[in-house]
């Protein structure tokens, strides 16, 4: 990225001119078939000072052209040193063999673009502008159209998945992920618990869909102690850009809660607060409809309206470590219910991730018996599909 020396021809032509005397001069009393058996006679003369600097002049800018043409006219106007040019322009070529001398911050700038890493190119131009201020015009130039390329690949695969989406039938496009564990003990206590589930997501042009359905299984010494069950499906429309409309519908089942179904549908306006590759969070909130058919001895069947606030957060801590949180609020007149689950999941090879996962079922008004809080630890494997 050096700039050519242009004049070099000019200045050659002047600093021929004031060769030194000792330089094979013709001798005109000498016939002219004479002169070249004379000169040949003669011993090699130095090379003059201001030719041999156009001709590192010339070899500086990289230039092939200018490097050739001012060694043509060196060995022209001073044949007694045609060996020391020679040496010049062998010296030259070893060290430019397959073209003109590599330029490290530029080599470094291609490297950074062809990753197509837009921070790591930015990172590089301003290190590279800093470090060579005298390219800095170049330089510019370079991240100018490789950010003018980025913009339209980002626009032309915009485009092309959001046709891709358009074109998509209901049943196409969605993403997933099961899990499964499972627990046995024996001894002075007998158990054996299973845990299942299933999560869906589907993004569309204007609108995504999430599902839910999660069983807990458990039975100890003979007796169920654990039997859960939940299936959720929550639709979302964008607004704008961090406003989305969501609709939900929740259904439950837990006897040891005391309740045999458990009804929540609510609709509302949710806010996307952060949104980033590394860390998400939306919050919603609206108003609710809870219909709950409680066990024989436990409870009327029971129906009010109510209000939700829920949030969704998402932390993706390192490429193999991810935490999430999922939490939501129903408020009534009569009872308070909160669902919390958090989960941390681990990659470990591929799709197959293992997890552990903490939730907690806490209702302010259970029926008689019944603990106010219920928590449940999971450790499951995870295949994302």
């Amino acid at each position: 990225m050096r700039q050519p020396a242009r004049p070099a021809l000019a200045a050659f032509l002047i600093a021929a001119a004031i060769r030194p005397a000792s330089a094979a001069v013709p001798d005109p009393a000498l016939p002219l078939g004479v002169i070249p058996m004379v000169m040949a006679a003669r011993e090699p003369v130095r090379l003059p000072d201001p030719v041999r600097a156009m001709i590192d002049a010339a070899i500086a800018s990289g230039e092939r052209k200018d490097v050739e043409t001012v060694a043509s006219l060196a060995k022209a106007t001073n044949p007694l040193s045609i060996v020391e040019i020679d040496a010049m322009l062998a010296a030259w070529q070893a060290r430019h063999q397959g073209g003109e001398e590599p330029d490290p911050v530029r080599e470094m700038l291609a490297a950074a673009m062809a990753s197509k890493r837009d921070s790591d190119v930015e990172t590089v131009g301003a290190l590279a502008k800093k470090a060579s201020p005298e390219q800095m015009a170049e330089i510019d130039a370079l991240l100018a159209d490789y950010r003018a390329k980025r913009a339209a690949e980002k626009q032309a695969a915009a485009e092309a998945a959001r046709a891709k989406l358009a074109a998509a039938k209901f049943w196409q496009n969605w993403k997933g992920e099961g899990q499964v564990g499972a627990s046995h003990a024996s001894g002075n206590s007998k158990s054996a618990g299973l845990s299942v589930g299933v999560g869906l997501t589907r993004k569309g042009i204007d609108w995504d869909q999430r599902f839910r359905a999660q069983a807990d299984y458990q039975r100890t010494n003979g007796r169920t102690s654990m039997e859960r069950y939940l299936i959720e499906y929550e639709p979302q429309i964008r607004v704008n850009e961090r406003t989305f409309a969501y609709g939900l519908g929740r259904w439950e089942q837990d006897r040891m809660l005391g309740f045999d179904t458990r009804w929540n549908t609510s609709a509302g306006l949710g806010y996307k607060l952060v949104a980033n590759k590394k860390m998400s969070l939306n919050l919603k909130a609206g108003p609710a409809w809870r219909q709950t058919e409680y066990l024989p001895g436990r409870g009327d069947s029971d129906g009010e309206l109510t209000g939700l606030a829920g949030l969704d957060f998402a932390w993706q801590m390192s490429p193999t470590l991810r935490l999430t949180q999922v939490a939501s609020t129903i408020v009534g007149e009569r009872n308070t219910a909160t669902s919390s689950l958090t989960a941390l999941n681990a990659k470990l090879t591929g799709a197959l991730s293992a997890r552990f996962s903490y939730s907690a079922e806490i209702d302010t008004n259970p029926p008689p018996g019944i603990e106010s809080v219920d928590t449940l630890t999971r450790f499951t494997l995870v295949y994302g599909f």
